[in-house]
C-alpha cells in the first residue's frame, strides 16, 4: 500500500511539473487599460469608466494581466506607458494590449490624447499638455518580438471641430501591432461601441490579430455614431532556425613536403561615419540651436519656426523626445541627448 501511495504522489507531481512547463512556454499577456473620466477643465466622461470595466473583464477572461489606471495627469500618463513598454520588453514574445478612453484633439495634422490635467485655452496648448498618439504607439512598436493591439476610444475635446484621430491611421506604420482609433461623435448612455465590440471579438485576439481586427471593423462599420480608423497588424516574425552543425573536417593526409599556408589580406574596413558632437544647451551656437529644431521637426516632435529660440513649443518638443529615449523630461537637452538627437536623423 505504501508503494502504491508513493507512485500516486510521484505521478501527481509529474503532472504538476508538466502543467507548469506548458504554462511557462506560453507568451506573456499584459494589458494597460486607461480611463480618463474626470477632467479639470472639460466635461466628465463617465462613459469611459463603464467602458474600461468591460475591456478589463474581457481581457482578464483571456488570461491577460490587466493594469488599470484612472484619471491620469501628464506625468502619470507617461509613466504608465513607460511601465507597459518595460514589461513587454522584459519578456520576449509578449502579447500586449492597450486601451485608452478619454478626450483627444487633432492639431497641425497630428493626434494628441489629453491627460485629465489638460487645460487648453487654445488648441496650440496641446503641444505642451497632450500626448502624441503616434509616439504612444511607437513606444510599443519598437519593442522586438512583441505584438498586440492599441485601441484608442476617444471623444473630441469641447469647442474643437476635429475628431482627434483622423490622421492617425496614415501616420502609424504597419507593424506587429494592430492600431484601432475610434472617434465617438456622440456620448451615448451606455458603454462605448468600441468596448462592446472588443468584448465580442476578444476570443480572436490570441489565435491571430488579423481575425480580431476584421471582426472589430465589421462591428464598428455599421455604427453611425462612431468613425473608426484601422492599421492592421503584420504577423510576428518566426524565430530564426538553429544554426547548422559545423562540418566535420578530416585531418589532412601526411605529406613529405609541408604545404605553404596561404595568407589572405582582409578587405579594408571603411572608416566609421563622423559623429557630430553637440554641446550642452547653454553653450550651443545659434546654428546648433537651429539644427536641434530641424531635427525635432523631422522626427515629428516640433511644428514651430526654425528660429534658434527655445520657447515653449521647443521645450515641449524636447520633453516628448526625452520621453521617447526614456530620459528625465526636463525640457532641456544635455550634450549627450543633443548629440543623440542630431545623429538620429541623417
Amino acid at each position: 500500500m505504501m508503494r502504491a501511495h508513493l507512485i500516486s504522489v510521484l505521478s501527481g507531481a509529474a503532472l504538476i511539473c508538466v502543467g507548469t512547463a506548458t504554462a511557462r512556454s506560453e507568451p506573456a499577456r499584459v494589458a494597460l487599460v486607461i480611463s480618463n473620466a474626470q477632467y479639470a477643465s472639460m466635461p466628465p466622461l463617465g462613459i469611459c469608466g463603464a467602458s474600461a470595466v468591460i475591456v478589463r473583464d474581457a481581457l482578464r477572461g483571456k488570461g491577460f494581466e490587466v493594469i488599470e489606471r484612472h484619471d491620469l495627469g501628464r506625468g502619470e500618463f507617461d509613466a504608465a506607458i513607460g511601465n507597459l513598454a518595460r514589461r513587454a520588453a522584459a519578456s520576449p514574445s509578449t502579447l500586449v494590449a492597450l486601451y485608452y478612453c478619454g478626450y483627444a484633439l487633432e492639431f497641425n495634422g497630428r493626434s494628441f490624447l489629453l491627460p485629465t490635467s489638460a487645460g487648453l485655452a487654445r488648441d496650440s496648448d496641446v503641444l505642451t499638455q497632450g500626448i502624441i498618439s503616434k509616439s504612444l504607439v511607437d513606444s510599443l512598436v519598437r519593442i522586438k518580438e512583441s505584438g498586440g493591439f492599441v485601441l484608442l476610444d476617444v471623444f473630441k475635446s469641447p469647442n474643437s471641430a476635429a475628431s482627434g484621430l483622423a490622421r492617425l491611421a496614415e501616420q502609424a506604420a504597419a507593424s506587429t501591432y494592430a492600431v484601432i482609433g475610434v472617434s465617438n461623435d456622440v456620448t451615448p448612455g451606455g458603454p462605448t461601441a468600441a468596448s462592446l465590440a472588443l468584448r465580442n471579438q476578444v476570443a480572436d485576439i490570441v489565435p491571430g490579430l488579423e481575425k480580431f481586427t476584421e471582426g472589430m471593423r465589421g462591428q464598428l462599420s455599421s455604427n453611425v455614431s462612431v468613425t473608426a480608423h484601422f492599421v492592421p497588424a503584420l504577423a510576428l516574425p518566426s524565430p530564426p532556425p538553429p544554426p547548422p552543425p559545423p562540418p566535420v573536417v578530416s585531418p589532412p593526409a601526411a605529406s613529405a613536403v609541408p604545404a605553404t599556408p596561404t595568407v589572405s589580406t582582409p578587405p579594408a574596413t571603411p572608416p566609421p561615419p563622423t559623429r557630430q558632437m553637440m554641446a550642452d544647451e547653454e553653450q550651443m551656437s545659434e546654428q546648433d540651436r537651429r539644427l536641434v529644431q530641424v531635427k525635432l521637426a523631422t522626427l515629428g516632435y516640433y511644428t514651430g519656426r526654425i528660429d534658434a529660440n527655445f520657447g515653449a513649443e521647443t521645450r515641449a518638443a524636447i520633453r516628448r523626445y526625452q520621453f521617447e529615449i526614456k530620459a528625465e523630461m526636463t525640457g532641456r537637452l544635455t550634450a549627450e541627448q543633443a548629440t543623440k538627437l542630431v545623429d538620429s536623423v541623417r
